[in-house]
């Protein structure tokens, strides 16, 4: 019992180095170094040059939220309406409704209504996804990098232009997971074949897996997913993280045979190897990589311990 100890905070402390390592030598820590030395410069610059200046002024991102807000609600009454639209006309052509009541004249009549009311819900639901990868054409995918929040954006920069696509981007996720009645379908069909192989190579996230439950990924343009993999109810998948000065675009990427347990978060940067477990309820942190085969847990999550290599793993192995 006494060895156990200090091979546990040994390993405790080899994780954390490495860890501490991978941060150290990321170009997003660097960046974020090199942004608060600026940032400081300006701030002593102002300083000295405080009798002749006012002093800088933080922009109140209020107006800017309350528009993409206002953004948000034309985009989701757009959709839903139009696709409500599309399948009235799309069942009035096909002469889907029937021509007698559903109200007092017999089973046969609300069974005839039932079926046409079944049919019209799936057509707007496989409209309700088209919209979406229509809509989602057009926009450039952001590219990976660091952004500063500390001045209100312009479209005229490369880096204004970045984060206009991931706020139109955002919306049609939004529109996507918070689906509005009677858009109860949009999991199912996005991920079954054939609006499957669109949503995968337009909208994201790229996936080879398949799942019962639908995973709340932020970010589907810059997630990764390989095969056989399991992501448990409740998780949360982004590719970017918020901090108070700067947005971090960076892609996750999660390889085969991976399980991950409910309710679990994992930040953008993230980059999980093959035949790792991750607990229930853990929480990875930006730019972490979770070697292969291994298992973590907490908040935030280190790792416990190697875990024997997949079944149809070990049988490639040589010697096995």
């Amino acid at each position: 019992m006494k060895s156990a100890i200090p091979e546990a905070h040994a390993g405790e402390n080899a994780v954390s180095t490495r860890r501490e390592d991978g941060i150290a030598n990321d170009p997003v820590h660097v960046d974020r170094a090199a942004h608060q030395t600026d940032r400081q410069q300006v701030k002593c610059d102002g300083e000295a040059g405080a009798a002749d200046a006012p002093a800088f002024k933080p922009p109140d991102p209020c107006a800017a939220l309350q528009g993409f807000l206002a953004l948000d609600l034309f985009a989701r009454l757009f959709i839903w309406g139009s696709s409500i639209a599309l399948a009235m006309i799309s069942a009035n052509a096909l002469g889907w409704w029937p021509e007698v009541s559903p109200f007092g004249t017999g089973a046969k009549a609300a069974w005839d209504w039932a079926a046409a009311i079944v049919k019209w819900v799936l057509l707007f639901n496989l409209i309700y996804v088209a919209e979406l990868v229509l809509l989602r054409l057009p926009i450039p995918t952001p590219a990976p990098g660091v952004y500063s929040t500390v001045k209100p954006p312009s479209i005229r920069t490369f880096a204004g232009r970045q984060l206009l696509y991931s706020c139109l981007i955002a919306l049609l996720t939004k529109a996507r997971y918070e689906a509005p009645f009677p858009a109860f379908l949009v999991f199912h069909i996005s991920n079954t074949i054939p609006m499957r192989w669109l949503m995968g190579r337009v909208f994201g996230p790229k996936s080879r897996s398949c799942y019962v439950t639908d995973p709340l990924i932020l970010d589907p343009h810059l997630v990764e997913i390989g095969r056989n993999v399991v992501i448990g109810s409740g998780s949360n998948i982004a590719g970017h993280c918020q901090l108070p000065d700067m947005v971090v675009i960076r892609k996750t990427i999660i390889e085969d045979d991976v399980v991950i347990g409910a309710n679990t978060t994992i930040f953008g940067g993230v980059h999980i190897r093959r035949g790792a477990m991750i607990a229930a309820g853990s929480v990875i942190p930006p730019f972490t990589v979770v070697g292969e085969c291994e298992h973590w847990s907490g908040v935030p999550a280190v790792k416990l311990r190697d875990l024997p290599p997949p079944q149809h793993l070990a049988r490639k192995t040589p010697g096995a």
